[in-house]
Protein backbone atom coordinates (compact mmCIF):
# COMPACT_ATOMS: atom_id res chain seq x y z
CA UNK A 1 0.00 0.00 0.00
CA UNK A 2 1.67 3.40 -0.52
CA UNK A 3 2.34 5.95 2.28
CA UNK A 4 0.53 8.90 0.64
CA UNK A 5 1.85 10.94 3.27
CA UNK A 6 5.29 10.03 3.23
CA UNK A 7 5.25 11.86 -0.35
CA UNK A 8 7.01 15.15 -0.55
CA UNK A 9 4.57 18.14 -0.34
CA UNK A 10 4.00 20.18 -4.04
CA UNK A 11 4.51 23.52 -4.19
CA UNK A 12 1.01 25.06 -4.93
CA UNK A 13 0.50 24.72 -8.89
CA UNK A 14 1.58 27.62 -10.68
CA UNK A 15 -1.78 28.66 -12.96
CA UNK A 16 0.40 29.38 -16.44
CA UNK A 17 0.26 32.99 -17.33
CA UNK A 18 0.52 31.37 -20.82
CA UNK A 19 -3.33 30.14 -20.51
CA UNK A 20 -4.22 34.50 -20.22
CA UNK A 21 -1.74 35.73 -22.72
CA UNK A 22 0.06 35.64 -25.67
CA UNK A 23 3.26 33.62 -25.11
CA UNK A 24 4.95 35.55 -27.48
CA UNK A 25 3.75 38.93 -26.06
CA UNK A 26 5.23 38.16 -22.68
CA UNK A 27 8.63 37.39 -24.85
CA UNK A 28 8.52 41.09 -26.34
CA UNK A 29 7.67 42.50 -22.80
CA UNK A 30 10.57 41.18 -21.29
CA UNK A 31 13.18 41.60 -24.30
CA UNK A 32 11.68 45.34 -24.57
CA UNK A 33 12.66 45.71 -20.60
CA UNK A 34 16.22 44.53 -21.30
CA UNK A 35 17.00 46.51 -23.82
CA UNK A 36 16.01 49.39 -22.34
CA UNK A 37 18.08 49.04 -19.10
CA UNK A 38 20.56 48.17 -21.24
CA UNK A 39 20.08 51.39 -22.93
CA UNK A 40 19.87 53.27 -19.56
CA UNK A 41 23.11 52.25 -18.41
CA UNK A 42 25.07 52.99 -21.32
CA UNK A 43 23.39 56.12 -21.00
CA UNK A 44 24.65 56.69 -17.56
CA UNK A 45 27.47 54.70 -16.25
CA UNK A 46 30.65 55.67 -16.39
CA UNK A 47 33.97 55.39 -13.89
CA UNK A 48 33.80 57.87 -11.22
CA UNK A 49 36.49 57.14 -8.56
CA UNK A 50 37.76 53.98 -7.34
CA UNK A 51 37.42 52.31 -11.51
CA UNK A 52 39.97 54.72 -12.32
CA UNK A 53 42.49 53.51 -10.11
CA UNK A 54 42.16 50.05 -10.41
CA UNK A 55 42.18 50.51 -14.35
CA UNK A 56 45.28 52.12 -14.05
CA UNK A 57 46.37 49.32 -12.20
CA UNK A 58 45.31 46.45 -14.16
CA UNK A 59 46.95 48.50 -17.28
CA UNK A 60 49.91 48.61 -15.48
CA UNK A 61 50.04 44.89 -13.69
CA UNK A 62 47.66 42.99 -15.41
CA UNK A 63 45.58 40.27 -13.42
CA UNK A 64 48.88 40.50 -11.22
CA UNK A 65 47.47 42.80 -9.42
CA UNK A 66 45.45 40.27 -7.54
CA UNK A 67 47.89 39.20 -5.65
CA UNK A 68 49.53 42.69 -5.30
CA UNK A 69 45.76 43.99 -3.42
CA UNK A 70 45.19 40.59 -1.75
CA UNK A 71 47.08 41.55 1.84
CA UNK A 72 44.82 44.55 1.89
CA UNK A 73 41.86 43.11 2.15
CA UNK A 74 42.28 39.20 2.43
CA UNK A 75 38.60 38.57 4.39
CA UNK A 76 37.85 38.89 0.26
CA UNK A 77 40.02 37.52 -2.00
CA UNK A 78 37.34 37.73 -4.85
CA UNK A 79 36.46 41.31 -3.94
CA UNK A 80 38.61 42.23 -7.58
CA UNK A 81 36.67 39.69 -9.96
CA UNK A 82 33.92 42.75 -10.83
CA UNK A 83 36.36 45.33 -11.49
CA UNK A 84 38.61 42.38 -13.58
CA UNK A 85 35.93 41.64 -15.33
CA UNK A 86 35.25 45.23 -16.09
CA UNK A 87 39.10 45.60 -17.63
CA UNK A 88 38.79 42.58 -19.23
CA UNK A 89 35.50 43.23 -21.22
CA UNK A 90 36.42 46.47 -21.93
CA UNK A 91 40.31 45.91 -23.31
CA UNK A 92 41.20 47.90 -20.78
CA UNK A 93 39.39 51.01 -21.91
CA UNK A 94 36.74 52.66 -19.52
CA UNK A 95 33.78 51.60 -21.83
CA UNK A 96 34.37 48.10 -19.66
CA UNK A 97 32.82 49.94 -16.58
CA UNK A 98 29.58 50.28 -18.91
CA UNK A 99 29.78 47.18 -20.60
CA UNK A 100 30.45 44.90 -17.33
CA UNK A 101 27.63 46.79 -15.23
CA UNK A 102 25.32 46.12 -17.73
CA UNK A 103 25.95 42.63 -18.03
CA UNK A 104 25.84 41.85 -14.25
CA UNK A 105 22.24 43.62 -14.68
CA UNK A 106 21.04 41.34 -17.16
CA UNK A 107 22.45 38.80 -15.17
CA UNK A 108 20.47 39.58 -12.08
CA UNK A 109 17.32 40.00 -14.30
CA UNK A 110 18.23 36.12 -15.63
CA UNK A 111 19.04 34.98 -11.75
CA UNK A 112 16.09 35.92 -10.45
CA UNK A 113 14.09 35.16 -13.30
CA UNK A 114 15.28 31.37 -12.43
CA UNK A 115 15.36 31.77 -8.70
CA UNK A 116 11.32 32.36 -8.29
CA UNK A 117 10.42 30.11 -11.48
CA UNK A 118 8.83 27.47 -8.83
CA UNK A 119 6.54 30.08 -7.04
CA UNK A 120 5.74 32.66 -9.88
CA UNK A 121 5.64 32.61 -13.41
CA UNK A 122 4.68 34.89 -15.93
CA UNK A 123 3.82 38.54 -15.26
CA UNK A 124 5.05 38.17 -11.46
CA UNK A 125 7.81 36.61 -12.35
CA UNK A 126 8.57 39.72 -14.83
CA UNK A 127 8.21 42.31 -12.20
CA UNK A 128 10.63 40.37 -9.66
CA UNK A 129 12.95 40.43 -12.24
CA UNK A 130 13.31 43.84 -13.14
CA UNK A 131 12.87 44.42 -9.44
CA UNK A 132 16.60 42.25 -8.95
CA UNK A 133 17.86 43.80 -11.81
CA UNK A 134 17.39 47.76 -10.98
CA UNK A 135 17.71 47.07 -7.20
CA UNK A 136 15.20 50.29 -6.81
CA UNK A 137 15.93 53.46 -5.34
CA UNK A 138 19.96 52.16 -5.03
CA UNK A 139 22.32 54.40 -6.86
CA UNK A 140 25.25 52.04 -6.74
CA UNK A 141 23.24 49.61 -9.88
CA UNK A 142 24.66 52.55 -11.75
CA UNK A 143 27.98 52.82 -10.38
CA UNK A 144 30.65 50.61 -12.07
CA UNK A 145 32.61 51.06 -8.22
CA UNK A 146 29.87 49.05 -7.10
CA UNK A 147 30.47 45.90 -9.01
CA UNK A 148 31.52 43.57 -5.90
CA UNK A 149 28.13 44.53 -4.84
CA UNK A 150 26.66 43.87 -7.92
CA UNK A 151 28.22 40.83 -8.43
CA UNK A 152 27.50 39.64 -4.52
CA UNK A 153 23.88 40.34 -5.80
CA UNK A 154 23.59 37.99 -8.53
CA UNK A 155 24.70 35.06 -6.01
CA UNK A 156 22.49 36.07 -2.94
CA UNK A 157 19.63 35.87 -5.71
CA UNK A 158 21.23 31.91 -6.80
CA UNK A 159 21.02 31.20 -3.19
CA UNK A 160 17.53 32.50 -3.19
CA UNK A 161 16.65 30.19 -6.24
CA UNK A 162 18.81 27.22 -4.71
CA UNK A 163 16.67 28.25 -1.08
CA UNK A 164 13.27 28.19 -2.90
CA UNK A 165 14.08 24.32 -4.11
CA UNK A 166 14.94 23.55 -0.73
CA UNK A 167 11.70 24.44 0.45
CA UNK A 168 10.07 21.24 -1.15
CA UNK A 169 12.46 18.89 -0.63
CA UNK A 170 16.23 18.35 0.55
CA UNK A 171 18.58 17.95 -2.55
CA UNK A 172 22.02 17.65 -2.08
CA UNK A 173 22.99 19.32 -5.47
CA UNK A 174 21.17 22.06 -4.22
CA UNK A 175 22.10 22.79 -0.70
CA UNK A 176 25.81 22.66 -2.41
CA UNK A 177 25.05 25.25 -4.85
CA UNK A 178 23.41 27.30 -1.76
CA UNK A 179 26.32 26.94 0.25
CA UNK A 180 28.85 27.45 -2.37
CA UNK A 181 26.94 30.62 -3.41
CA UNK A 182 27.00 31.85 -0.11
CA UNK A 183 31.07 31.17 0.63
CA UNK A 184 31.71 33.13 -2.92
CA UNK A 185 29.05 36.00 -2.04
CA UNK A 186 31.00 36.73 1.49
CA UNK A 187 34.58 35.96 0.12
CA UNK A 188 33.70 39.27 -2.40
CA UNK A 189 31.58 41.66 -0.27
CA UNK A 190 29.81 40.88 2.63
CA UNK A 191 26.79 43.48 1.98
CA UNK A 192 24.35 41.19 2.15
CA UNK A 193 24.89 38.89 5.02
CA UNK A 194 21.92 40.25 6.97
CA UNK A 195 20.17 39.41 3.82
CA UNK A 196 21.15 35.75 3.88
CA UNK A 197 20.35 35.53 7.60
CA UNK A 198 16.76 36.27 6.62
CA UNK A 199 16.16 33.78 3.71
CA UNK A 200 15.18 31.17 6.21
CA UNK A 201 13.26 33.12 8.69
CA UNK A 202 11.05 35.16 5.30
CA UNK A 203 10.45 31.21 4.09
CA UNK A 204 8.32 30.88 6.84
CA UNK A 205 6.16 33.09 5.66
CA UNK A 206 5.88 31.09 2.23
CA UNK A 207 2.38 29.36 1.37
CA UNK A 208 2.07 25.43 0.43
CA UNK A 209 -1.13 24.17 -1.05
CA UNK A 210 -1.89 22.76 2.25
CA UNK A 211 -0.68 25.22 4.84
CA UNK A 212 -3.14 26.98 7.00
CA UNK A 213 -2.78 30.12 8.22
CA UNK A 214 -0.30 29.78 11.25
CA UNK A 215 3.10 31.33 10.52
CA UNK A 216 4.96 28.40 12.62
CA UNK A 217 3.50 25.01 11.35
CA UNK A 218 5.58 21.84 11.29
CA UNK A 219 5.96 21.73 7.11
CA UNK A 220 7.28 25.46 7.40
CA UNK A 221 9.83 25.07 10.43
CA UNK A 222 11.09 21.59 8.48
CA UNK A 223 11.36 23.76 5.13
CA UNK A 224 13.09 26.70 6.81
CA UNK A 225 15.52 24.44 8.39
CA UNK A 226 16.80 22.66 5.47
CA UNK A 227 17.21 26.41 3.79
CA UNK A 228 18.68 27.40 7.00
CA UNK A 229 21.25 24.57 7.00
CA UNK A 230 22.34 24.53 3.22
CA UNK A 231 22.69 28.80 3.79
CA UNK A 232 24.74 27.53 7.52
CA UNK A 233 27.33 25.39 5.77
CA UNK A 234 28.03 28.29 3.29
CA UNK A 235 28.63 30.32 6.35
CA UNK A 236 30.79 27.97 7.98
CA UNK A 237 32.85 27.49 4.71
CA UNK A 238 33.77 31.02 4.80
CA UNK A 239 34.66 30.91 8.15
CA UNK A 240 36.89 28.25 8.28
CA UNK A 241 38.92 30.55 5.22
CA UNK A 242 38.42 33.81 7.58
CA UNK A 243 39.63 31.46 10.72
CA UNK A 244 42.52 30.34 8.35
CA UNK A 245 43.55 34.17 6.77
CA UNK A 246 42.80 35.79 10.59
CA UNK A 247 45.68 33.67 12.26
CA UNK A 248 48.11 33.67 8.54
CA UNK A 249 47.81 37.80 8.58
CA UNK A 250 45.73 39.40 11.85
CA UNK A 251 43.57 41.68 11.37
CA UNK A 252 45.43 44.87 10.29
CA UNK A 253 44.56 46.79 7.10
CA UNK A 254 41.19 47.84 5.64
CA UNK A 255 38.88 45.30 7.33
CA UNK A 256 41.24 45.37 9.96
CA UNK A 257 40.32 49.19 10.72
CA UNK A 258 36.62 49.08 9.75
CA UNK A 259 36.41 45.68 12.73
CA UNK A 260 37.97 47.86 15.12
CA UNK A 261 34.70 50.36 15.31
CA UNK A 262 32.23 47.59 15.79
CA UNK A 263 33.39 47.00 19.54
CA UNK A 264 30.67 49.59 20.89
CA UNK A 265 28.12 47.33 19.27
CA UNK A 266 28.52 45.05 22.32
CA UNK A 267 26.83 47.49 24.61
CA UNK A 268 22.86 48.39 24.47
CA UNK A 269 24.08 52.03 24.09
CA UNK A 270 26.45 51.61 21.30
CA UNK A 271 23.70 48.84 19.25
CA UNK A 272 21.16 51.67 19.89
CA UNK A 273 22.56 54.24 18.06
CA UNK A 274 24.12 51.85 15.63
CA UNK A 275 20.20 50.99 14.70
CA UNK A 276 19.15 54.49 14.88
CA UNK A 277 21.80 55.39 12.26
CA UNK A 278 21.00 53.27 9.84
CA UNK A 279 17.11 54.34 10.16
CA UNK A 280 18.25 58.08 9.70
CA UNK A 281 20.19 57.69 6.81
CA UNK A 282 17.30 55.20 5.40
CA UNK A 283 14.42 57.05 5.82
CA UNK A 284 15.93 60.36 7.43
CA UNK A 285 18.23 61.61 4.36
CA UNK A 286 15.88 60.20 1.87
CA UNK A 287 12.43 60.66 3.12
CA UNK A 288 11.25 59.33 0.11
CA UNK A 289 12.35 56.03 0.20
CA UNK A 290 9.85 54.86 2.92
CA UNK A 291 6.64 56.19 1.48
CA UNK A 292 7.44 54.82 -1.91
CA UNK A 293 8.60 51.26 -0.74
CA UNK A 294 5.34 50.99 1.35
CA UNK A 295 3.19 51.97 -1.96
CA UNK A 296 5.21 49.71 -4.16
CA UNK A 297 4.83 46.86 -1.88
CA UNK A 298 1.22 47.57 -0.88
CA UNK A 299 1.13 47.73 -4.75
CA UNK A 300 1.85 44.29 -5.80
CA UNK A 301 -0.31 42.93 -2.50
CA UNK A 302 -3.57 45.19 -2.78
CA UNK A 303 -5.85 42.74 -5.08
CA UNK A 304 -4.53 40.16 -3.05
CA UNK A 305 -5.52 41.79 0.23
CA UNK A 306 -8.91 42.55 -1.21
CA UNK A 307 -9.42 39.00 -2.08
CA UNK A 308 -8.88 38.06 1.98
CA UNK A 309 -12.32 36.75 3.53
CA UNK A 310 -12.30 38.56 7.03
CA UNK A 311 -11.53 42.40 7.72
CA UNK A 312 -9.37 40.45 10.62
CA UNK A 313 -7.49 38.68 7.33
CA UNK A 314 -7.44 41.34 5.85
CA UNK A 315 -5.51 44.00 8.51
CA UNK A 316 -3.14 40.84 9.48
CA UNK A 317 -2.42 41.18 6.08
CA UNK A 318 -1.64 44.77 5.29
CA UNK A 319 0.24 44.95 9.21
CA UNK A 320 2.70 42.32 7.37
CA UNK A 321 3.43 44.28 4.59
CA UNK A 322 4.08 47.28 6.53
CA UNK A 323 6.52 45.45 9.30
CA UNK A 324 8.62 43.66 6.29
CA UNK A 325 9.17 47.18 4.71
CA UNK A 326 9.65 49.05 8.10
CA UNK A 327 12.23 46.55 8.67
CA UNK A 328 14.29 46.78 6.15
CA UNK A 329 17.20 49.14 7.40
CA UNK A 330 17.98 46.60 9.73
CA UNK A 331 20.06 44.71 6.92
CA UNK A 332 22.08 47.76 6.78
CA UNK A 333 23.42 47.27 10.39
CA UNK A 334 26.14 44.72 9.04
CA UNK A 335 27.74 48.09 7.75
CA UNK A 336 29.61 48.37 11.44
CA UNK A 337 31.53 51.57 10.76
CA UNK A 338 30.31 54.93 11.77
CA UNK A 339 31.01 56.40 8.23
CA UNK A 340 29.42 53.69 6.20
CA UNK A 341 26.52 53.52 8.41
CA UNK A 342 25.82 57.34 7.40
CA UNK A 343 26.65 56.45 3.64
CA UNK A 344 23.65 56.58 1.29
CA UNK A 345 24.72 54.67 -1.59
CA UNK A 346 25.99 51.92 0.93
CA UNK A 347 22.92 51.71 3.53
CA UNK A 348 20.36 51.39 0.34
CA UNK A 349 22.48 48.26 -0.96
CA UNK A 350 20.82 45.81 1.10
CA UNK A 351 17.65 47.79 1.47
CA UNK A 352 17.08 47.61 -1.93
CA UNK A 353 17.97 43.68 -2.11
CA UNK A 354 16.16 42.87 0.80
CA UNK A 355 13.17 44.74 -0.73
CA UNK A 356 13.31 42.16 -3.59
CA UNK A 357 13.44 39.13 -1.05
CA UNK A 358 10.19 41.09 0.89
CA UNK A 359 8.54 41.06 -2.36
CA UNK A 360 8.91 37.60 -3.25
CA UNK A 361 7.95 36.62 0.11
CA UNK A 362 4.62 38.59 0.17
CA UNK A 363 3.43 37.27 -3.10
CA UNK A 364 4.68 33.59 -2.25
CA UNK A 365 2.29 34.31 1.39
CA UNK A 366 -0.77 35.65 -0.75
CA UNK A 367 -0.58 33.92 -3.90
CA UNK A 368 -3.64 31.76 -3.40
CA UNK A 369 -5.44 35.38 -3.77
CA UNK A 370 -3.81 36.57 -6.48
CA UNK A 371 -5.11 36.25 -10.13
CA UNK A 372 -3.45 36.51 -13.55
CA UNK A 373 -5.14 39.16 -14.65
CA UNK A 374 -4.15 40.98 -11.54
CA UNK A 375 -1.04 40.25 -11.89
CA UNK A 376 -0.48 42.20 -15.19
CA UNK A 377 -2.22 45.11 -14.27
CA UNK A 378 -0.08 45.31 -11.41
CA UNK A 379 2.57 43.88 -12.86
CA UNK A 380 2.85 46.97 -15.48
CA UNK A 381 2.27 49.46 -13.32
CA UNK A 382 5.04 48.99 -10.75
CA UNK A 383 7.67 48.02 -13.68
CA UNK A 384 6.78 51.40 -15.11
CA UNK A 385 7.09 52.90 -11.85
CA UNK A 386 10.94 51.15 -11.33
CA UNK A 387 11.62 52.49 -14.75
CA UNK A 388 10.79 55.53 -14.03
CA UNK A 389 12.87 55.81 -10.92
CA UNK A 390 15.61 54.01 -12.31
CA UNK A 391 16.08 57.11 -15.25
CA UNK A 392 15.91 59.58 -12.34
CA UNK A 393 18.27 57.70 -10.10
CA UNK A 394 20.68 56.97 -13.12
CA UNK A 395 20.60 60.90 -14.66
CA UNK A 396 22.38 61.46 -11.25
CA UNK A 397 24.75 59.50 -11.61
CA UNK A 398 25.19 61.12 -14.98
CA UNK A 399 25.69 64.18 -13.95
CA UNK A 400 28.81 63.06 -12.87
CA UNK A 401 30.16 61.07 -15.34
CA UNK A 402 29.24 64.05 -17.91
CA UNK A 403 31.45 66.56 -14.69
CA UNK A 404 34.63 64.15 -15.07
CA UNK A 405 34.39 63.92 -19.33
CA UNK A 406 34.34 67.72 -19.12
CA UNK A 407 36.72 68.70 -16.14
CA UNK A 408 39.13 66.45 -18.19
CA UNK A 409 38.55 67.50 -21.49
CA UNK A 410 39.65 71.04 -20.39
CA UNK A 411 42.24 70.51 -18.85
CA UNK A 412 43.88 68.12 -21.61
CA UNK A 413 43.35 71.32 -24.15
CA UNK A 414 45.19 73.30 -21.73
CA UNK A 415 48.00 71.05 -21.98
CA UNK A 416 48.16 71.46 -25.40
CA UNK A 417 48.89 74.64 -25.13
CA UNK A 418 51.44 74.57 -21.85
CA UNK A 419 52.61 70.65 -22.02
CA UNK A 420 53.02 69.76 -18.18
CA UNK A 421 52.98 66.38 -16.09
CA UNK A 422 51.75 67.67 -12.75
CA UNK A 423 48.47 70.35 -12.58
CA UNK A 424 46.82 71.90 -9.87
CA UNK A 425 43.10 73.23 -10.07
CA UNK A 426 41.79 76.18 -7.93
CA UNK A 427 38.21 75.24 -7.93
CA UNK A 428 36.41 78.46 -7.42
CA UNK A 429 32.69 76.58 -7.69
CA UNK A 430 32.99 74.44 -4.44
CA UNK A 431 32.02 71.45 -6.41
CA UNK A 432 35.07 69.84 -7.18
CA UNK A 433 36.74 67.73 -4.82
CA UNK A 434 34.12 65.86 -3.91
CA UNK A 435 33.89 61.86 -3.80
CA UNK A 436 32.18 61.71 -7.49
CA UNK A 437 33.95 65.01 -8.30
CA UNK A 438 37.55 63.98 -8.40
CA UNK A 439 38.39 62.95 -4.74
CA UNK A 440 41.85 62.71 -4.35
CA UNK A 441 44.08 61.71 -6.72
CA UNK A 442 41.20 60.58 -9.13
CA UNK A 443 41.91 63.34 -11.56
CA UNK A 444 45.46 62.31 -12.22
CA UNK A 445 44.27 58.24 -12.40
CA UNK A 446 41.83 59.15 -14.85
CA UNK A 447 43.98 60.70 -17.66
CA UNK A 448 46.70 58.64 -17.28
CA UNK A 449 43.84 56.16 -17.66
CA UNK A 450 42.79 57.63 -20.68
CA UNK A 451 46.04 58.41 -22.57
CA UNK A 452 47.89 61.21 -20.50
CA UNK A 453 50.27 60.84 -17.48
CA UNK A 454 49.66 63.01 -15.01
CA UNK A 455 50.04 64.11 -11.45
CA UNK A 456 46.72 66.35 -10.57
CA UNK A 457 45.74 68.04 -7.45
CA UNK A 458 43.12 70.14 -6.73
CA UNK A 459 42.45 72.94 -3.97
CA UNK A 460 39.50 75.21 -2.64
CA UNK A 461 40.27 78.69 -1.84
CA UNK A 462 39.70 79.79 1.58
CA UNK A 463 37.41 82.17 1.02
CA UNK A 464 35.26 79.42 -1.23
CA UNK A 465 32.33 77.22 0.47
CA UNK A 466 32.87 73.15 -0.19
CA UNK A 467 29.87 71.89 -1.89
CA UNK A 468 30.96 68.05 -1.43
CA UNK A 469 27.40 66.64 -0.36
CA UNK A 470 28.44 62.74 -0.77
CA UNK A 471 31.53 63.12 1.46
CA UNK A 472 29.59 65.47 3.65
CA UNK A 473 27.37 62.47 4.65
CA UNK A 474 29.96 60.45 6.77
CA UNK A 475 31.79 62.98 6.75
CA UNK A 476 35.32 62.71 5.17
CA UNK A 477 38.08 65.35 4.46
CA UNK A 478 38.11 66.28 0.53
CA UNK A 479 40.18 69.48 -0.85
CA UNK A 480 42.93 71.19 1.01
CA UNK A 481 43.10 75.58 1.02
CA UNK A 482 44.80 76.70 -1.34
CA UNK A 483 46.70 79.10 0.83
CA UNK A 484 47.94 76.17 2.58
CA UNK A 485 49.93 74.56 -0.10
CA UNK A 486 53.63 75.21 -1.02
CA UNK A 487 54.61 77.39 -3.13
CA UNK A 488 54.14 75.70 -6.70
CA UNK A 489 57.26 74.88 -8.73
CA UNK A 490 56.72 76.71 -12.05
CA UNK A 491 57.21 73.37 -14.37
CA UNK A 492 53.06 73.19 -12.63
CA UNK A 493 50.30 73.84 -14.95
CA UNK A 494 47.82 75.66 -12.27
CA UNK A 495 44.19 76.22 -13.27
CA UNK A 496 41.27 77.45 -12.28
CA UNK A 497 37.53 76.11 -12.21
CA UNK A 498 34.69 78.82 -12.35
CA UNK A 499 31.08 79.24 -13.25
CA UNK A 500 30.67 80.98 -16.62
CA UNK A 501 26.90 81.39 -17.69
CA UNK A 502 26.20 78.17 -15.65
CA UNK A 503 28.84 76.16 -17.31
CA UNK A 504 32.00 74.88 -15.26
CA UNK A 505 34.71 76.01 -16.93
CA UNK A 506 38.37 74.74 -16.40
CA UNK A 507 41.30 77.41 -17.89
CA UNK A 508 45.03 78.70 -16.84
Amino acid sequence: MIDVAAKPEKLIPVPSPFDAVNKRNLIVIELLTILILLALTFWSVGPLIEEWGLFRAFNENGLAYFQTFAPSIPMRPLHLVAYAFQWIVGWGHPIGVALGTALLMVARYFVARWAVSPFFGGYERWLLAVLAATLVFWPGTWMGRYGSAQLSAILLFVTLGFSIRLYNRWSIKWVVGSAVSVALLLAIYQGLTLCLLAIPVLSLFWNRQDSVGSVVNKSRLFSAARIAVAIGIGFLLYGVYWVIVSNTFGSSGYEGALASDSARLLTVTGLLAHIKAAYVTAFGQETYLLPLLLALAFFITWDALQRFETLAAKLSGATLVFVFVSILPMLSMIYVNVLHIRDLDRVFYPISVGFVLVCVSLLARFRKHQSVNDSLFNSSIVVTVVLVSSVLVAHGVRHYVQLQRSVISQTWAALDVKNASTVLVRDTTGTLGDVYTFLSTTLGDASTVLGRKLTADICTPMAIDRLHPVAQRFPIATTPNCEDLPPVPESTLVLTARWLNGVLVVTP
